[in-house]
């Protein structure tokens, strides 16, 4: 058993693990860095995809990663996922420039997260990268065996590196925060970057205290190896090694707890679930702490579902904007937050009438203010975090207007708003959620505002329905995760200036 999960999850991390996880990957290509042969490689990739872990691509033999592995991706990071979202924001929009976090990994470090630079020359960084070059900053951060400085710094050609670890409260090193520029602009920037990402590091640590409370372990564990919560028949046969596999990363990702209450969780006996949580830390997959020896998910499987956002839009968004944009006769644009800009993802521009057309925004960056989902696209920041994160060109009065927005759409779900940049369009938008539960992109539902402004009820009602399709194939409903805004109470936001 022990020796067939080590192998699937070997498969599942090359198929998984790249910055594409959804482009089809030839079984060749899976058996050489798993390290088994083509046969074994056939197999085991059959099961995962059975187990919906990996998806059986268009290509003979070949494989993408599966609904479910994106799920659980965005199970394991959605605890951590507020403070990424902002702290990552808040550095980008503070220096100017790239931002990466990485997880990790036996000799280099695996990026997680990141936001670009706005710069036209600057540091590239693409999630699901996998960085080995032992002399980046971001390695030598994420080496096990450490550093003694507090930060690190690196120059590689042209790029300055600089970051620091961020440690678990048992001290295991388990991501690193980096700050990448151009050599030109480091030697101005070097000392204030490092006080942000000493303020940064700080936030990461309170989070990771938090997120690193152990599930507590139920009074009774089960007899049986039946998994109740998935439905099935306690006196049916031991669930496969995989699929117990799978359950058991499942819980955890959810909230990191001991052996004895993940086998209660999923519904194992307590033995079996021991030999398995042995053989996925030894994988890697999963990791104890030396503190309460509770189990945790590695943070290098959060970069599944970030890599695998622009890919699945892009091939289920075109036909869902066709297909709502027909129905309401509007155009449809889904937008994503860039840094603090919104950045035009997806469209389909419909004729508004005899004589008109709407221009085309695709692959196009606007500022966050006066863009039609910019409001929708902040709406997963807290007070004191919009406050700080609000662009400062910008006057009181915008300032006021757009989080009276940003109330609006946490309050009803959609936005509907008249252009502030152009006479007679209107706009509805509503939040499209990734894996993790938070707010990925805005759904936008534009047309001119003598059209629209007579149906406003059916345009909400399909910005909705667009939105909860996009997320449903972003992973949002496999997760089963919570939004962040739900049951948060959200403050007046202050003035920041």
């Amino acid at each position: 058993m022990t020796a067939r999960v080590e192998q699937s999850v070997a498969v599942l991390r090359t198929v998984a693990g790249r910055t594409d996880p959804t482009a089809p990957l030839p079984l060749a290509a899976i058996a050489r860095p798993a390290g088994i042969g083509l046969s074994t490689a056939s197999r085991l990739c059959a099961e995962l995809a059975d187990a919906g872990l990996l998806r059986r691509a268009d290509g003979y033999g070949t494989y993408g990663v599966g609904a479910r592995a994106v799920a659980l991706s965005g199970r394991a990071a959605a605890a951590l996922g507020p403070t990424v979202h902002f702290e990552l924001h808040r550095l980008a929009q503070d220096t100017a420039e790239t931002v990466v976090l990485a997880a990790p990994e036996t000799g280099g470090a695996r990026i997680v997260a990141t936001v670009a630079s706005g710069w036209t020359l600057h540091v590239p960084a693409l999630i699901g990268d996998r960085v080995d070059d032992p002399r980046r900053a971001l390695v030598r951060a994420a080496s096990p065996d450490g550093t003694g400085e507090v930060i690190v710094e690196s120059q590689i050609g042209r790029a300055v590196e600089i970051a620091v670890a961020l440690t678990a409260p048992d001290g295991r090193r388990v991501a690193v925060l980096a700050v990448s520029l151009p050599v030109y602009r480091a030697a101005r920037a070097r000392p204030r970057i490092r006080r942000l990402l000493t303020d940064a590091r700080h936030a990461f640590e309170r989070a990771l205290a938090r997120t690193h409370r152990p599930e507590p372990a139920h009074d009774a564990a089960p007899a049986a190896d039946a998994a109740p919560a998935r439905g099935d028949d306690p006196s049916a046969a031991p669930i496969r090694a995989i699929e117990a596999a799978a359950r058991m990363a499942e819980v955890v990702a959810a909230s990191p707890r001991s052996v004895a209450a993940a086998a209660a969780a999923v519904g194992m006996r307590l033995d079996r679930a021991r030999r398995l949580a042995d053989a996925l830390v030894r994988t890697g997959l999963l990791a104890r702490d030396a503190e309460t020896d509770a189990l945790h998910v590695d943070p290098a499987i959060h970069a599944w579902h970030r890599a695998a956002f622009a890919p699945t839009l892009a091939l289920d968004g075109p036909a869902r904007t066709a297909a709502a944009a027909e129905r309401v006769g509007a155009c449809v644009f889904v937008t994503t937050l860039t840094g603090m800009r919104s950045f035009t993802m997806l469209e389909h521009i419909e004729p508004l009438g005899e004589g008109l057309r709407m221009s085309p925004w695709l692959g196009r960056p606007h500022p966050l203010v006066g863009s039609d989902g910019g409001p929708t696209l902040a709406m997963d920041f807290d007070a004191p975090q919009l406050a700080q994160l609000f662009p400062r060109r910008h006057g009181a009065g915008e300032y006021e207007q757009f989080v009276r927005r940003v109330e609006r759409v946490r309050a009803d779900g959609t936005l509907t708003m008249r252009s502030i940049d152009e006479f007679g369009i209107t706009s509805v938008s509503a939040p499209v959620r990734d894996a993790a539960g938070l707010v990925a992109a805005a759904a936008c539902i534009v047309g001119a505002t003598e059209d629209v402004s007579s149906r406003l009820p059916e345009l909400r009602e399909a910005a909705r329905a667009l939105a909860a399709d996009l997320s449903r194939d972003l992973g949002a409903t496999c997760a089963a995760s919570i939004p962040v805004s739900a049951g948060v109470e959200f403050a007046p936001i202050p003035s920041p200036r």
